[in-house]
């Protein structure tokens, strides 16, 4: 797509931003993360964390901790839920980014 500018000629329109309010400041959880492959990492991380604490809940049921298995597979669903959710994101975001550079030539958030 592009749009006539006032010389003749025409300007590419960039692609709208998907998930825009995770980039502003004041965003989701009051942080900013504007790369996607920093909000894939940090969401891998998350999913990491979530399967380490499943495992130490499974340690506890084998030591016969009471009410450790219903809790080590909630601690797992959660997040590992909130980690899958982040990660498609951050690719939606990565594919966005791709796109936009290749039309317009510079990252969206350069000065």
């Amino acid at each position: 797509m592009t749009t006539p500018t006032g010389t003749g000629g025409h300007r590419p329109i960039p692609p709208k931003e998907p998930f825009a309010y995770i980039s502003k400041p004041g965003g989701l959880f009051n942080i900013s993360i504007r790369e996607p492959w920093i909000m894939a990492a940090f969401f891998f991380c998350f999913i990491v964390a979530g399967i380490v604490f499943f495992g130490m809940a499974r340690k506890g049921v084998a030591e016969g901790a009471d009410g450790a298995a219903l809790t080590s597979y909630l601690i797992l669903a959660v997040f590992v839920g909130i980690g899958a959710i982040g990660l498609v994101i951050a690719l939606v975001r990565w594919r966005w980014k791709r796109a936009y550079v290749r039309l317009v030539g510079h990252s969206p958030w350069a000065k």
